[in-house]
């Protein structure tokens, strides 16, 4: 199917979503996909009819976070994606498995249009979708796929680490760009609880660059070092700990009071 009908037909499929929630980041390794999914379990445990799109072409970790294992069945509907833990979940690795997949910009493109241009969701309250990381073409045809969609917000997802700080400014530049509205900033990994004192390794997200994008940091999640283990085992990332989950419980209301809840 040409590359510009399924463009076209994405965006028909988005906008008949709720609302959409784009999980970004600059770069890789700042716990984007954890967010993602815990963001789109949270809500889905709300009651809410949940959707999410993993489009990581080289590293998709959301089968792995989730334990997602199935077929995923094609029909003249569309991709009909896998439903785990009660919410809806459709990614690149359920296509690839763990075949590495060596793409140019043309072919990540193209996979990524196939995914977003043929998912059948049916009727989704939320889609969650976790974009590649960084600022790529894969990144800007998603974007550019949303762009004007008034159903769309953007959380973007990084550690208040000053290494971060260039990264995530040229993100933040791009959405400015596209006209993507932007929710506001997720610092990721932020503190940890020691003996009843709170320590912030990273020290605080940039002050600067939150007034020169007229930004606010709506959540501050906590390192866990029960996560890893917790996914692992098989558990779910949101619940590895009372703390992350009121932290995600929190998360929730911020986004969802962003559309005037």
């Amino acid at each position: 199917m040409d590359r510009d009908i399924l463009f076209e037909r994405g965006r028909r499929n988005l906008s008949r979503i709720g609302r959409i929630i784009t999980i970004a980041a600059g770069k890789g390794g700042v716990g984007k996909s954890v967010v993602a999914a815990s963001l789109a379990l949270t809500l889905g445990e709300r009651g809410k009819n949940v959707g999410l799109l993993d489009l990581d072409v080289h590293g998709p970790s959301i089968p792995d976070i989730l334990h997602a294992r199935g077929e995923i069945v094609a029909s003249k509907e569309g991709l009909k994606p896998l439903s785990v833990h009660g919410i809806k979940v459709m990614s690149t690795g359920m296509l690839i498995g763990d075949n590495p997949l060596p793409t140019k910009g043309e072919d990540k493109r193209n996979l990524i249009s196939f995914l977003v241009g043929l998912t059948n969701w049916g009727n989704l309250d939320y889609l969650i979708i976790d974009l590649p990381p960084g600022t790529g073409d894969e990144t800007i045809w998603v974007l550019r796929a949303l762009r004007g969609l008034k159903n769309v917000g953007v959380l973007v997802v990084t550690t208040p680490s000053i290494l971060a700080v260039s990264v995530v400014r040229r993100l933040l530049s791009m959405l400015e760009d596209e006209k993507i509205r932007v929710i506001g900033i997720v610092e990721n990994m932020a503190y940890f609880n020691c003996e009843g004192k709170v320590y912030r390794p990273f020290g605080r997200f940039s002050e600067e660059l939150v007034r020169r994008f007229k930004l606010r940091v709506i959540a501050s999640l906590p390192i866990d070092p029960s996560l890893e283990q917790t996914i692992y085992d098989g558990g779910l990332p949101h619940r590895s700990s009372e703390e992350l989950k009121s932290a995600f419980y929190r998360l929730c209301d911020v986004v969802e009071s962003s559309w005037g809840e």
